[in-house]
């Protein structure tokens, strides 16, 4: 069975949000070991029936279900593969999601509600001057913070505080950003309460910044490209357009490809 490892979110290899992708769907035990053993923090099973590509999604530990950089990692090997440039039908656990093979992969993720215009509390939590906030869900609730620029943006540190105002505020994570940026924004996005210290790149987060910055007005566009990873030295560039709906994609690279014999 053939076995990559793909960087997303970047044409580098070795930045970007790297994710496994397995061609072929196994029992679920042996998938579970297999993302253990690949020790990755999402490793994508994905099989083609009919009319549609199934995906299973395993971190080292346990199954979720779906992950937006995996399934951009998966498409581009199928695209690798000879998958032609169209729209396809991708069927996770969470539901059918559209996907679009371009030049770079887009897939639609579910429409974003802003549930808050003001998230307080974190100033003390973090130390830094906050500027701006919100609580974005997209499928998960997510705190969105706008700071004073990247020298700050870059002193802030995954915090056992962090995790607990998260609990109490009911949401996955914080994703800070600064419109101090090449591109429209840079970010980092902090998830330590459920067992992410710091995510590398992040489509989830970036398409709910998209879309708050346009519904605010603070930033009206129908395309959108974020920076991160910076603090983690696996930079990445986000896509983010509006159009008939919140699109997500990215480019990806491959750094590893090879056979499982199991």
């Amino acid at each position: 069975m053939e076995f990559y490892k793909v960087d997303v979110f970047t044409k580098k290899p070795l930045k970007g949000n790297p994710a496994a992708v397995v061609l072929g769907i196994l029992e679920d035990e042996i998938m579970r070991s297999l993302a253990f053993e690949l020790n990755i923090s999402e490793t994508v099973f994905v099989e083609k029936r009919d009319d549609a590509f199934h995906l299973r999604y395993f971190t080292p530990y346990t199954e979720i279900d779906l992950c937006g950089h995996a399934t951009i990692g998966a498409f581009y090997v199928l695209k690798l593969k000879g998958l032609k440039a169209g729209r396809y039908k991708a069927v996770t656990k969470a539901g059918e999601i559209e996907v679009k093979v371009e030049d770079i992969i887009w897939l639609k993720v579910v429409e974003p509600n802003i549930v808050e215009f003001e998230l307080n509390g974190l100033e003390e939590v973090t130390g830094v001057k906050i500027l701006d906030s919100a609580i974005v869900d997209v499928g998960i609730p997510i705190g969105l913070v706008e700071i004073e620029d990247f020298e700050n943006l870059m002193k802030l540190k995954p915090d056992p505080k962090l995790s607990e105002f998260c609990k109490d505020r009911g949401i996955v994570g914080v994703h800070f950003y600064t419109f101090d940026s090449e591109f429209d924004a840079c970010a980092r996005f902090f998830a330590p309460a459920v067992g992410i210290p710091e995510d590398p790149v992040t489509g989830t987060a970036n398409s709910a910044l998209a879309y708050y910055l346009n519904s605010s007005g603070k930033l009206v566009k129908g395309y959108y490209k974020f920076e991160q990873g910076h603090a983690l030295k696996r930079e990445g560039i986000v896509h983010v357009k509006l159009d008939y709906g919140v699109w997500v994609g990215g480019e990806a690279v491959c750094v590893l490809r090879g056979i499982l014999e199991i």
